[in-house]
């Protein structure tokens, strides 16, 4: 056994001497590829090769290869490092692209529509009062009523209505251009004339007398609301159904310059420059002959006393002459 195990020693030894001498004959016998001639000593180069494999880790191959007068060593060093630098960029990148992100759903939309909200609140708030009717001249207004094809009521006037109570104290004007005409007539015996306006309304309502052959307005209402001071809004609502005005022959007109109907409750309505038909026009829509209203009637009082008065000086200066005449007669005798 001891023979045995000499001989594998020295087999192996002497296999390792037979190797280690082919190994130096063959450096001996090829020189290295890598030698060049002798000359300056170069600088190192280095050639850096740069991977990056994710956005956190980078990897650097740096290779340095020097090269003295007869030896050229390689040197090759891999380095696997994680850049802090990339890692800080990217995070401030993500920082940016999230504020950007931020920024974008602003809260535009709902200032809009808070501002429309805004828009429509004042709009219910007030409602401006009428105030009285500024001082302006009478307009003559020219109302009518038809049955069918034929006139029924004709009325042309200026109106006013007068209010002097508790619940308020002006005068209201009646405008023409605001204020329309309605009612209806019935066989040329009765018919109701209405003028409604933006503050209230007129109405007339007209009989024909046959046994007295005379027409005239039976009832008259008005219905009012209407500030009279500013601020300050008052409704009237009177009617007068037991009067007899407006009093005219059959088929003739009424003709009045200005005339007040008293309503009751210190209310009037006045009527300027009047001309007013009711029933029997003539065959074109005439007026028919004018029956003037009392106060346009001519006063022949005035007349009558002056000539009465006349008269009566004229007796007085007759008797006064036939009185002196006689006593001059007395005053001779006969011889």
């Amino acid at each position: 056994m001891a023979v045995t195990r000499n001989r594998a020693v020295s087999f192996l030894v002497a296999t390792f001497l037979l190797a280690a001498a082919l190994t130096l004959a063959q450096e001996n016998k090829s020189p290295v590829a890598t030698i060049v001639p002798p000359g300056k000593f170069d600088a190192p180069k280095t050639t850096p090769h740069a991977t990056t494999h994710a956005p956190t880790n980078t990897t650097i191959h740096t290779t340095t290869t020097a090269t003295p007068n007869t030896t050229t060593t390689h040197a090759t060093t891999t380095t696997n490092t994680t850049t802090p630098a990339h890692t800080n960029t990217t995070t401030t990148h993500a920082t940016t692209t999230t504020n950007t992100t931020t920024h974008a759903p602003t809260n535009t939309t709902t200032t809009h529509a808070t501002t429309t909200t805004n828009t429509t609140t004042p709009a219910p708030t007030t409602t401006p009062l009428p105030g009285p009717t500024k001082s302006t001249t009478l307009t003559l207004g020219n109302y009518n009523i038809s049955d069918g094809s034929l006139l029924c009521i004709v009325l042309k006037a200026a109106i006013q209505i007068h209010v002097n109570n508790s619940q308020g104290n002006g005068t209201f004007i009646v405008q023409p251009s605001m204020t329309t005409s309605y009612g209806q007539c019935q066989n040329d015996k009765t018919g109701k004339l209405g003028l409604s306006f933006n503050e209230g309304v007129i109405v007339l309502n007209f009989v024909k007398n046959e046994t007295t052959k005379t027409v005239y307005a039976n009832s008259v209402a008005v219905n009012l609301t209407y500030a009279f001071t500013s601020g300050v809004r008052t409704t009237i609502s009177n009617v007068n159904g037991s009067t007899q005005v407006f009093t005219m022959s059959a088929s003739h007109s009424y003709s009045c310059k200005s005339e007040m109907v008293y309503m009751g409750n210190g209310v009037n309505l006045e009527f300027s420059q009047e001309r007013l038909q009711a029933f029997d026009f003539g065959k074109d829509g005439q007026f028919g002959p004018i029956d003037l209203c009392k106060a346009d009637q001519p006063n022949y009082s005035v007349a009558i006393a002056v000539g009465i008065v006349l008269i009566v000086l004229i007796v007085i200066v007759v008797i006064a002459y036939l009185i002196s005449r006689r006593k001059r007669t007395d005053g001779y005798q006969t011889l």
